[in-house]
């Protein structure tokens, strides 16, 4: 069996980002980028919980190597 992998989710909101310091493990870059999909899902409920905004809000998943493996923002996990 493979290895597990060290992803990244930083969070980027225009022209600030917040990095992820510690990092998930995920077997691939699929499984990595499904996985941002789900914390950008919950990002938004915490938004509208909170009476905050999410345009511009996205995570940016790289890689222990410093590939950039996918960006979500936190509108594309919206189905109206």
């Amino acid at each position: 069996m493979k290895g597990m992998k060290r992803y990244f989710f930083h969070i980027r909101e225009r022209t600030e980002l917040e990095l992820d310091i510690e990092g998930v493990e995920f077997p691939d870059d699929a499984a990595a980028r499904c996985g941002a999909i789900s914390a950008a899902k919950e990002m938004v409920v915490e938004a509208v919980i909170g009476d905050a905004t999410i345009d511009g809000r996205q995570l940016e998943v790289m890689s222990a190597g410093g590939d950039l493996v996918a960006v979500v923002s936190l509108q594309s996990v919206i189905k109206i």
